[in-house]
């Protein structure tokens, strides 16, 4: 919940974000299917890229305050490369990453406050994030004209890595010099809390502003023992809403909070959690908003008018800060919060409430890849709370599911076939009690050979779902409560492969990206042997591998880290089997020896 505490650095501004789209349906990825509808976007190439956007506001431990920061450029670097955004699955659509992301700061001096980004994980996504035009059925156009992504909205959370050498002396900024006291030193590098929330993306190839979007974040500290990917704090869920009310009752998302009892606050993140009057546009008119207190015993407690306005979305990242008197801080320690509206017209009045009876369970890291290799694991953590604190001992269950184009969460039409019945039995996944921290890790181990869903279509996909036994099954699993996994089918490393393997490994690529395809058509031989023997590994300033390779641009960029913005494939559904067998036939063409084949 770091970033909820202070300082806060609040920028805004824009977005650019060009994935490509021949993906987004299974039925590409059959083999026979060698025309597959381009979409809007076909050409992409999975960049993300801040623009426009500058810092408009610092918050000190007693409110907002005057610092140089203000006004300065907030942007991404796009060294060494620009950052890539790309989905786990073709079934699941909604948590894409964005890998090698780092950030700048530039001062008119010509100092900098520059960082890596850790590996940002898009949450709580929800597609109605703007007021319907038509109405709230799916079959009315999916609400309107405007297409399903300018209507959709979700958060980001991950933390920014600064080396400590680096770090921009404390006369440059009071409100960094503060930062710097505050949050974790961690290996030589200061750790940022970095939340950004994105919305009204126009994938309309004929606007003004075609692959973009808005976007509104805020940096803060990073504290010991609390999750550097979730907020680790309260949260308010939106009202009971379904599609058959009218069109002008507004849906409501989530909205995390905390107690700050050092500094008597409630705060509370509305960025992700009202909707919009139009895409990247002002939230809607709710009238006058009030938070409440919710006592066991006694009647509700008035904290007074929340500042939702376009105003404080748009200098404060839409977090807002409300005093609390001793015995307000007290009550909200133990007692939940709500808010309502004052607006009679628009649906029930309280819009938001918070359910204490709930376990809140937040999975660090969501998408998770795992090798097809019986006896392969691969772990992530889990942080459980409830009212803000960590839960210790508490024994959670998961629940693996198979995923089809029905199965609740999967992001494409039911009638997809899915997986395959090979994938059943194929993973198995444990989870330990938390620790004194609130935190569990989960292991997902790999028991058989998961198989594939089509030759272009590698692997399973599964969810799987984090429980609290103790409390009634949810109607849905929460976002933050769900891994998605891919597991791999099991594929031998080849050291000795044919051009024709390599061939049948990139068949999917060459269709699914053509962007990338009119770069280097990784199916002719001629390209592929050009760009496997040139340049020479000097030109890119990196050693040779342990392979021996040393030359070659695809073999550089099939090498690089997952995490590195130049990573091949630039979707990331490439096993580590499959890539060490593409090395190796590189290695042998490189050594005189290639493997006879129809090349």
């Amino acid at each position: 919940m770091s970033y909820l505490s202070y300082p806060r650095i609040n920028f805004t501004g824009r977005y650019f974000t060009d994935p490509s789209t021949v993906n987004n349906d299974p039925t590409h990825y059959e083999e026979d299917n060698d025309t597959p509808s381009p979409w809007q976007s076909p050409n992409g190439l999975h960049r993300f890229i801040l623009q426009n956007c500058q810092i408009v506001s610092t918050i000190g431990e007693k409110g907002e305050v005057s610092d140089p920061l203000v006004n300065l450029p907030f942007e991404t670097t796009d060294k060494p490369s620009a950052a890539k955004i790309a989905d786990i699955d073709v079934y699941q659509q909604g948590v894409p990453t964005i890998f090698g992301m780092q950030i700048n700061i530039p001062f008119p001096n010509g100092v900098n406050l520059t960082g890596t980004v850790d590996p940002a994980v898009l949450n709580q996504l929800w597609w109605v994030a703007v007021l319907a035009t038509r109405s709230w059925e799916d079959s009315d156009y999916m609400m309107d004209s405007f297409g399903g992504d300018m209507n959709a909205c979700g958060v980001f959370q991950t933390i920014i890595r600064v080396p400590q050498a680096s770090w921009p002396s404390d006369d440059q900024s009071a409100v960094l010099a503060s930062l710097k006291s505050r949050t974790l030193l961690e290996n030589g590098e200061y750790l940022i809390s970095f939340r950004f929330v994105v919305d009204g993306y126009r994938n309309v190839p004929e606007d003004a502003e075609y692959q973009t979007g808005r976007i509104t974040g805020t940096l803060g500290p990073v504290y010991p023992n609390e999750p550097l990917y979730n907020p680790g704090a309260r949260m308010l869920l939106g009202r009971a809403t379904d599609k058959s009310q009218p069109w002008n009752w507004p849906m409501f998302n989530c909205c995390p909070f905390r107690v700050d009892e050092e500094r008597k606050l409630l705060i509370i993140d509305l960025a992700n959690g009202i909707c919009r009057k139009r895409a990247g546009g002002p939230p809607v008119d709710l009238g006058n908003v009030t938070a409440y207190l919710n006592p066991s015993v006694g009647d509700p407690i008035s904290l007074g008018n929340v500042d939702y306005s376009e105003l404080c979305f748009n200098l404060y990242s839409h977090i807002v800060e409300i005093p609390l008197t001793d015995n307000q801080l007290q009550v909200a320690l133990t007692s939940s919060l709500s808010l309502e509206a004052s607006r009679t017209d628009i649906g029930a009045k309280q819009i938001f409430a918070e359910d204490i009876s709930q376990t809140n369970i937040e999975v660090e890291v969501r998408p998770m890849r795992i090798s097809g290799t019986p006896g392969n694991k691969s772990t992530t953590r889990v942080y459980v709370s409830n009212l803000g604190k960590p839960l210790a001992n508490k024994q959670l269950e998961v629940d693996i599911i198979s995923v089809h184009g029905n199965t609740p969460g999967a992001t494409v039409p039911p009638s997809n076939p899915g997986n395959t019945p090979q994938a059943f039995g194929a993973i198995e996944a444990n989870i330990t009690p938390t620790d004194d921290k609130g935190f569990a890790t989960v292991t997902v181990t790999v028991l058989k050979d998961p198989g594939y869903r089509t030759s272009q279509l590698d692997g399973q996909l599964y969810f799987i779902n984090l429980l609290d036994p103790s409390k009634p099954v949810p109607l849905s699993t929460p976002q933050n409560a769900m891994i998605s996994c891919l597991a791999w089918s099991e594929y031998s490393v080849n050291p000795n492969p044919t051009w024709e393997e390599v061939q049948k490994i990139f068949a999917g690529y060459v269709k699914l990206y053509p962007g990338m395809t009119e770069k280097i058509n990784l199916c002719d031989f001629n390209s592929f042997q050009t760009f496997s023997l040139n340049p020479p590994f000097g030109f890119y300033q990196a050693p040779p591998l342990p392979n021996g390779i040393k030359k070659g641009a695809i073999p550089f960029f099939l090498s690089r880290d997952v995490t590195d913005p130049r990573y091949m494939p630039v979707t990331r559904d490439l096993s580590p089997e499959k890539r060490d067998t593409v090395l190796n036939f590189i290695k042998n063409m490189q050594s005189g020896n290639p493997n006879p084949s129809n090349s």
